[in-house]
C-alpha cells in the first residue's frame, strides 16, 4: 500500500521531527511505500495550510492508497472542517490512519462516531487553549501590564543615550528595549549629543 506521511506542528517551539520519525517507523514495519511526505507549521484550525493543499490534491488524484498522521488533530480540530475532509477522502477513496487511533472509516457507523468523538474533543481543547490564552491576556492588563511593544514616546532621550554612552550598538538597544531599530533610529539626533557628554 502507497501512503502519504503529514506532520503538523501550530508553533516554532513545536517540532514535525517528533512525528516525522514514527510515522516512517510505522509505515517500515507496515510494509507500506511512502509516496511523500507533507508538513506544515500552522494551526490545525486553518484548512488552507500549503501541505495538507498539497496533500489533499495529490489525494484527490488518488496518488496514494492511505494517509499517515499519529493524531487526529493533526489533519484538523475543527469538527467541521474534519467532516469536510473525511467526506473528500472517502470520496477520492483515500484511507485516513492515526497511529494513536487506528484507522477511522467514516463510511461505517462506528467510524463515524469514532470521528465524531474525537473530533469534538479536539476542537473542545484548542477552544479551550483560545479562553486560557484571552485569560491571561486580560489579567496581565488587570494589574497594568503593557502589552505589545512599546511605542516611540515610551522611550526618553536619555535613555537611549546612557546606553549608548556604555558602547550599547543601535541593534543592542533596539533588542534590549524591545522595539524596531527605525524607531530608535529616529531620535538619533537627539541622542548623540547627550551619550557625547561636556
Amino acid at each position: 500500500m502507497k501512503v502519504a506521511i503529514y506532520a503538523r506542528v501550530s508553533t516554532r517551539k513545536q517540532d514535525e521531527t517528533n512525528q516525522l520519525p514514527r510515522l516512517r517507523e510505522t509505515a517500515t514495519n507496515r510494509g507500506y511505500e511512502i509516496y511523500r511526505e507533507y508538513t506544515d507549521e500552522a494551526s490545525s484550525k486553518d484548512a488552507n495550510r500549503p501541505g495538507w493543499k498539497d496533500l489533499m490534491a495529490d489525494a484527490s488524484e488518488k496518488k496514494f492508497d492511505a494517509i499517515l498522521v499519529t493524531k487526529l488533530d493533526r489533519v484538523m480540530r475543527s469538527l467541521v472542517q474534519l467532516n469536510i475532509t473525511m467526506v473528500d477522502l472517502l470520496t477520492y477513496g483515500v484511507r485516513l490512519i492515526c497511529l494513536d487511533q487506528g484507522e477511522i472509516d467514516p463510511s461505517t457507523p462506528m467510524g463515524k462516531m469514532q470521528m465524531q468523538l474525537i473530533g469534538a474533543i479536539a476542537e473542545w481543547e484548542r477552544e479551550i487553549i483560545i479562553q486560557r490564552t484571552k485569560e491571561g491576556i486580560e489579567a496581565k492588563r488587570a494589574k497594568g501590564v503593557r502589552l505589545g511593544r512599546k511605542k516611540r514616546d515610551d522611550i526618553s532621550v536619555e535613555t537611549l543615550a546612557a546606553l549608548r554612552s556604555i558602547g550599547k550598538s543601535w541593534n543592542d538597544i533596539a533588542a534590549e528595549l524591545h522595539v524596531p531599530k527605525t524607531t530608535i533610529l529616529r531620535r538619533k539626533e537627539a541622542v548623540a549629543p547627550i551619550s557625547a557628554g561636556p
